[in-house]
């Protein structure tokens, strides 16, 4: 699928990205370099602590890498404030205010990040006008436009996720990050079901999506492109269809790095998708 022309998605480049969490004895990422062209989604599959989350956050500039780039249409997010940066983030269990209902969830995503509505003070007429469409529209777009005013304890956490996909949409980025959305849900074939939902979503919306999981079939379900990570590394690149994936001539010293990318993307993930992973 091609997105590229839609001028509210960004190009993402990962260079030479390298970074070292506080206190741990190794590396989360070692000089990972990987590109997604405007529209396109990526997802990058893993076990716990292959670097997936870390991946994430550093696009989403909630990190600095200790060295290399993490790159938006040429543009390093290390150097943008908030409001600025063209990433929205699903991260975790999804952070929704429990006492909010769902439209006050997704309009709190306009705080402060939303370009054209900034300087509109949300208590004129103007700012509830502006603020209230964009929260009709997200919502609309994840199909809970019925449910505006439930709050998210009545809500299953399949729609809890929507939610959560709803409040980082209505700031328009350019590129949205998911990490394991579907990582409370044990039954496989229902976050494989609801992987592919979010792929119809992602092919409505156009923005650049990467996404991150340890369920090589939501992988293959969500998205344009795999990229396996192990230790920090980047093993190899595939498109989820093909049989044989990102082969490197018969360079010895791949071997085992591709032979452990094939088993991530050929095997069904067997941990408890419970907790989010790094």
């Amino acid at each position: 699928m091609t997105h590229g022309a839609n001028p509210r998605a960004g190009e993402v480049r990962l260079v030479g990205l390298t970074h070292h969490l506080p206190g741990a004895p190794g590396a989360a990422l070692v000089g990972v370099d990987l590109s997604v062209a405007a529209g396109q989604s990526l997802a990058l599959v893993g076990p716990v602590g292959a670097g997936k989350t870390t991946v994430l956050r550093l696009v989403a500039g909630l990190e600095t890498p200790t060295d290399g780039h993490a790159l938006v249409d040429g543009v390093d997010v290390a150097g943008l404030s908030v409001a600025r940066r063209p990433v929205a983030a699903v991260f975790g269990r999804y952070g929704l205010f429990p006492f909010l209902d769902v439209a006050a969830n997704v309009a709190f995503g306009l705080r402060g990040g939303a370009p054209e509505l900034r300087g509109r003070a949300p208590a004129t007429p103007a700012g509830q006008a502006g603020t209230s469409r964009r929260v009709r529209e997200a919502l609309e777009l994840v199909r809970m436009g019925d449910y505006a005013r439930r709050r998210p304890p009545q809500l299953s956490a399949a729609h809890q996720q929507r939610v959560a996909i709803a409040r980082a949409l209505v700031r328009r980025p350019k590129v949205l990050v998911l990490d394991e959305p579907l990582g409370t849900l044990d039954d496989e074939g229902l976050r494989v079901r609801l992987a592919e939902d979010l792929r119809v979503l992602h092919r409505q919306v156009g923005v650049t999506l990467l996404y991150a999981t340890r369920s090589a079939g939501e992988a293959s379900a969500v998205a344009d492109r795999v990229a396996v990570l192990a230790e920090g590394r980047l093993v190899l690149e595939a498109r989820p269809a093909d049989d044989a994936v990102a082969r490197s001539d018969g360079a010895e010293d791949h071997t085992d790095a591709v032979s452990t990318g094939d088993a991530l993307l050929t095997e069904d993930d067997g941990t408890d998708a419970g907790a989010p992973a790094a």
